[in-house]
């Protein structure tokens, strides 16, 4: 019984840990080079299997995905996994593709469009939990990115590129107000998080009736 004393103090010490501390979100920063206002009224759109250097979220990230793209397109969302089982299509479709692969895309699998979902994690600087601090060199962040690339098949030409950028930043203080510890967003967090929230600005920007909710 007295051995488990300390164990039980720490695991107490822990959860008031978690209590008192405040959360530390990301910001994030959302960019459209093109294809801002999308419809997504007709037509048949493939889902890719997603792309990400986060060994924690990588099948997350793809899940996420397809979830909040159903929301906006409904039946008329294709999964790539799904479409492989009565139809031949190459094992790997990059993220980034020409006009000839695109077209040969389109004969493959009769879809009309394209959806290509990149993540990656940038930086991953900060713990889980951190304490301000009144050096005022001190500076770190968790840092990530979702890139989304759509492209129209029948033309082979891309028709929307965005990205968000997702960081978490701590750093000194001049004068320290409060020793309150802060519990981290981790980067590998917020780059699912920033994937859901990227997909839901095309929701949100869409022309058709289906988008907007």
């Amino acid at each position: 019984m007295k051995s488990s004393a300390p164990v039980n103090i720490g695991i107490l010490f822990f959860f008031m840990l978690l209590i008192c501390a405040a959360c530390n979100t990301p910001k994030y920063t959302y960019m459209f080079d093109s294809g801002k206002y999308m419809d997504f009224g007709s037509g048949k759109w493939l889902l890719n299997q997603t792309k990400s250097n986060s060994k924690i979220f990588d099948a997350e990230l793809y899940s996420s995905s397809e979830n909040e793209f159903r929301k906006i397109l409904g039946d008329s969302l294709i999964e790539i996994n799904d479409l492989r089982r009565s139809k031949l299509i190459a094992p790997e479709i990059r993220f980034d593709l020409e006009k000839e692969k695109l077209l040969e895309l389109k004969e493959q699998t009769g879809c009309d469009y394209l959806i290509n979902v990149k993540g990656n994690i940038i930086k991953q600087g900060l713990g889980a939990v951190s304490v301000p601090v009144d050096d005022l060199e001190f500076y770190s962040s968790n840092e990530s990115s979702v890139e989304i690339k759509i492209y129209q098949l029948e033309t082979g030409i891309e028709i929307s590129s965005s990205s968000v950028f997702a960081k978490t930043i701590d750093q000194g203080e001049l004068y320290k107000t409060n020793s309150v510890p802060k519990l981290n967003t981790s980067s590998h967090t917020a780059m699912l998080q920033a994937a859901k929230k990227l997909i839901r600005k095309y929701d949100k920007y869409s022309t058709n009736e289906k988008g907007g909710n």
